[in-house]
């Protein structure tokens, strides 16, 4: 045994290196085109099993699969729990929409349209928190609203100054409707194709985004996580097609901040203007702290 012992440790040795080398391989080798593959939506927080060549979120493993149906089963559950057990005795959920808050006061920015005619304004925050709240003052023919609540955030959002130049690139942060409404704020990316606009214009801003129902209200952020916008409608492609004969689809229109500002010092409130709040890849998480869902019951 002892003249093998050398020679056999010599040979796992020149072994156990190749044996790794092979199973790294494996694991980053990419599946071909017609494999089946667990594709993640992250936006919408699903799983498909379709063809690699038509994944276009990430793909995951099956425990992975597996523990992203499970959430998605939990958020389904707690989105039908929160229907069937209303905030509003009486009353019940009429439609949701976006809001951020202004201020440290409670007060918070929407659509006047997200707060037509609601017989009660519940807002909630991401964290599950929720408030009523009570509508301070609106001008439909702008689209804005402000609205009261108890909630007392440790900062408003920052709107872009009315000088500032728009970016190219935005996100939209909302609560866009897909199958069900989120409970949580969700970002969508777009782009403005005319950026050398000014945000003192008074021209809606034209949005190339996924804008969804859910989505009004919300505000649309500069990289530097600033408000350049409020959104507050979809294009309609259907009615656009029919008109023009033009497919457009993906276009969000925002309020700008000249018409937002001037209606929130007509309203008493003097949001922040200056200040870079957030980065890129943060803003999600730093839009948390302003953002809030808007509830209308009836």
């Amino acid at each position: 045994m002892s003249r093998l012992d050398s020679p056999f440790r010599n040979l796992l040795g020149s072994l156990i290196p190749v044996f790794l080398l092979v199973i790294v391989d494996v694991q980053v080798q990419p599946a071909s085109a017609s494999a089946l593959v667990n594709c993640h939506d992250e936006a919408r927080g699903m799983v498909s099993r379709i063809r690699a060549d038509n994944c276009q979120g990430r793909q995951v493993t099956d425990a992975e699969a597996a523990a992203i149906r499970d959430r998605r089963r939990s958020y389904v559950k707690e989105s039908f729990d929160a229907n069937l057990n209303p905030t509003v005795p009486g009353k019940r959920l009429a439609s949701i929409g976006a809001g951020f808050f202004v201020d440290t006061e409670g007060a918070l920015l929407t659509n006047a349209h997200v707060v037509k005619d609601c017989g009660a304004l519940v807002v909630s925050r991401p964290g599950g928190e929720m408030r009523p709240a009570r509508l301070i003052a609106a001008e439909p023919g702008i689209d804005l609203a402000l609205i009261k609540t108890d909630f007392r955030p440790q900062r408003g959002a920052v709107f872009a100054p009315p000088d500032a130049l728009l970016p190219t690139r935005v996100s939209i942060i909302g609560y866009p409707n897909q199958g069900l409404a989120p409970l949580r704020p969700l970002l969508t990316a777009g782009g403005i194709s005319a950026p050398n606009l000014q945000t003192a214009a008074s021209r809606p801003i034209s949005i190339h985004a996924n804008v969804r129902p859910g989505n009004s209200g919300g505000p649309a952020l500069d990289g530097a996580g600033r408000v350049v916008g409020v959104v507050f409608a979809a294009v309609d492609t259907p009615a656009v097609y029919k008109n023009t004969g033009r497919v457009v689809r993906d276009v969000g229109v925002a309020i700008p901040n000249r018409l937002s500002l001037s209606f929130l010092e007509r309203s008493g409130v003097s949001p922040t203007t200056t200040g870079v709040t957030a980065k890129r890849d943060n803003l999600l998480k730093e839009a948390n702290q302003f953002v809030a869902r808007v509830e209308c019951w009836r």
